[in-house]
């Protein structure tokens, strides 16, 4: 993977608008992004007995997790190896895989166990048209999948960034909620507007009293990347207000502590501040003391100015309340309604400490307002006029990632006009 030195980024650049909006960027990007990145395919709490499985569909590739009966998780391409039919779709169990439409079936490893009227074949082997397998790993509860056998480890593409973030304790989360919606953007417009926060003041001004957007700082692991943007105000640590970190912090810990969690490896400012990460390519989440909301950003198959945008609220629970189940996807048209009013009924896990009826609310309110300016992004990069993105130092991690994107383009004939490229 192409690592890129921070001081390159820290001042801004340019990214060109094609990127955008080019049928070519995404048939660049269907051969040379999607097919060797590890993918966060789902939690293994959905793939968690014996012939569960759970598919993953990004730009070209579609890709089928299973549980063995031997407890480990094999993963291949979602397609029957006789006439290419995609064998499942969403998540389920079974206790073998079989082709909806010739009845092929295969055992859960992937070997093929029958075809229908084998005699009318030619003569073939049965090793020959088993599944094509693709690699797959685990870490911090989630299962993550890539179509590169070849691709380093999935802990070599963490490497940094899994340390930064072990404190968190994914693993002991789980996911309460899932909304999966459709976007008439870029995957890139939409993830874009999750990197950094120099839009607050125009699309939510409400956070601005508590939100210190002008005092964010930056790092970076590889491909991967943080962004906090501190809350409380320093200057008034011990005076006892709701601006002293220090009350803020104290809040943190008390709600955690009333659930019989544990959250003494965090510090005053991970409790406090925004922590918001980046796992390239296509995974954001923000972080709270015991709970995650998550972003992953999915390419249209088909159309490069569309995409799909799944959000996750995820909660570690407390020793006064019974887990939360996995919650199912639900899917939202927000050409008919917004994305808040599939949050009216939604009830945080009784033991949930940092998702209150507040937090849901806070975000609610603030992913409408996103969501209805994003699309109106992609309408102006459509403009003729428009033909490069000017990024400040606000905004380095979007110009970070397209440089990192840039490397793994290498060696085609990319046009020079369509690279990012860093401020001089």
């Amino acid at each position: 993977m192409p690592s890129i030195e921070p001081a390159r980024v820290a001042r801004g650049g340019r990214v060109p608008a094609d990127r955008y909006r080019a049928d070519a960027f995404r048939e660049l990007e269907a051969q040379r992004l999607w097919p060797r990145v590890w993918q966060l395919v789902g939690r293994e709490a959905q793939v968690a007995e014996p012939g569960d499985w759970l598919t993953h569909d990004v730009g070209p590739l579609s890709m089928l997790v299973v549980r063995q009966r031997s407890g480990e998780l094999r993963a291949f391409h979602n397609a029957c190896p006789h006439r290419g039919n995609r064998l499942a779709d969403g998540c389920g169990s079974t206790r073998q895989i079989v082709c909806g439409f010739h009845r092929w079936a295969f055992d859960l490893d992937g070997r093929l166990l029958s075809a229908p009227e084998r005699e009318d074949f030619p003569p073939f082997e049965d090793a020959a048209l088993g599944l094509v397998p693709v690699a797959v790993d685990t870490w911090g509860g989630f299962v993550f999948a890539c179509a590169d056998r070849e691709a380093p480890p999935l802990r070599s593409w963490l490497a940094g960034i899994d340390a930064e973030l072990a404190p968190y304790r994914f693993e002991d989360m789980a996911c309460f909620l899932r909304r999966r919606l459709h976007l008439p953007a870029n995957w890139k417009t939409c993830l874009d507007a999750f990197q950094e926060v120099y839009h607050v003041r125009g699309v939510h001004p409400q956070l601005l009293p508590g939100l210190k957007t002008a005092d964010s700082t930056f790092a970076f692991w590889g491909p991967h990347s943080l962004m906090v943007n501190p809350n409380g105000d320093p200057a008034l640590r011990g005076r006892g207000g709701p601006e002293d970190p220090e009350v803020l912090a104290g809040h943190a810990r008390a709600r955690a502590r009333a659930g019989g969690l544990d959250v003494s490896q965090l510090d005053e400012r991970r409790v406090t501040a925004n922590y918001q990460y980046h796992l390239f390519p296509n995974v954001s989440f923000n972080t709270h003391a015991t709970g995650c909301q998550l972003f992953r950003f999915l390419p249209h198959p088909t159309q490069t100015q569309a995409c799909v945008l799944e959000v996750w609220f995820m909660e570690r629970h407390g020793t006064d309340a019974p887990p939360p189940g996995e919650a199912g996807t639900l899917e939202i048209d927000l050409q008919g309604t917004r994305f808040s009013a599939s949050l009216a009924d939604v009830v945080p896990p009784p033991g949930a400490r940092s998702f209150g009826q507040d937090l849901v609310e806070t975000y609610a309110l603030a992913l409408d307002q996103d969501f209805a300016r994003i699309p109106e992004i992609q309408r102006g990069l459509r403009s003729p006029a428009v033909h490069e993105l000017l990024l400040s130092s606000q905004e380095q991690r979007i110009l970070h990632w397209n440089l990192v994107l840039d490397g793994l383009l290498a060696g085609l004939d990319l046009d020079p006009a369509l690279r990012a490229r860093c401020a001089d």
